[in-house]
C-alpha cells in the first residue's frame, strides 16, 4: 500500500502472524520490545498479534522491495506471493484517546535489517504519514534505555525524551530504565523542512 525508497509497508494478513512469532522468538529481538520474561512464545500467541494488529490505528508489515536487476524497482502488484520482497518486520500506530490525537509508535525489525537504515526510513515514513495524513498532534514511544541504537535513531529522526520510568526491565542481570519519547507536529515541520 505504502513505499518508501527502498521498503513496501503493506497491511496485516493473517499469513503474516507465523513471521511475526517468529521474529518475537528471537531473544535478541524480544528483549527490546517487552518487559516480561524473554521465552519462546507458542503458537497462540498468533492470536494475540492478530488482535493487536487489528486494534492498531495502523500495522503495518515492511518488505524489502524487489529490483528486476536493471536497477529499476517492480511495483508490488508486478510481484508474486512467491517472488515478492523479504520481510524486514513491523510497525503500527495505536491510540489510547483519540481526542488527544496522539498516536503511540511501534517498531521492530529482524535483526539481520538492522544498521542498514531501513528502521530510520520507516520511522520517518510513518511519523510525517501520522501529521500529514492521519490529523495527529503528536506521535509518541516507549524505548527500553539499553536499547541505544533505537534511541539514537529517535534523537535523529527529531523525538526528545520527555520521561523516564527507572528500573523498569530486568535484562542480562541488571535493570534498565523506559524511556518516554515524543514529537510534536510543530517539531516534524521543523525537521522536515529541514
Amino acid at each position: 500500500m505504502f513505499t518508501t525508497e527502498r521498503l513496501y509497508l503493506r497491511g496485516f494478513e493473517s499469513s503474516d502472524a507465523r513471521r511475526i512469532l517468529d521474529m518475537w522468538n528471537n531473544a535478541d529481538v524480544q528483549s527490546t520490545i517487552t518487559n516480561e520474561y524473554i521465552v519462546p512464545r507458542g503458537s497462540k500467541f498468533m492470536d494475540k498479534i492478530a488482535a493487536s494488529a487489528e486494534d492498531a490505528v495502523m500495522f503495518l508489515i515492511i518488505e524489502t522491495r524487489v529490483r528486476d536487476g536493471s536497477d529499476e524497482t517492480v511495483s508490488r502488484n508486478e510481484q508474486t506471493k512467491t517472488e515478492g520482497g523479504q520481510f524486514v518486520g513491523t510497525t503500527s500506530i495505536t491510540m489510547g484517546h483519540p481526542k488527544n490525537r496522539d498516536g503511540i509508535f511501534g517498531i521492530n525489525i529482524e535483526p539481520k535489517f538492522w544498521g542498514i537504515g531501513y528502521g530510520e526510513e520507516v520511522t520517518r515514513f510513518v511519523v510525517d504519514y501520522c501529521f500529514h495524513s492521519l490529523g495527529l498532534h503528536r506521535v509518541s514511544l516507549l524505548v527500553f534505555s539499553g536499547n541505544d541504537r533505537a534511541v539514537n535513531l529517535y534523537k535523529k529522526v527529531g523525538f526528545v525524551e520527555e520521561g523516564r520510568k527507572r528500573k523498569v526491565n530486568w535484562i542480562d542481570g541488571q535493570w534498565e530504565d523506559m524511556f518516554y519519547m515524543g514529537i510534536l507536529k510543530e517539531e516534524w515541520k521543523a525537521v522536515d523542512s529541514a
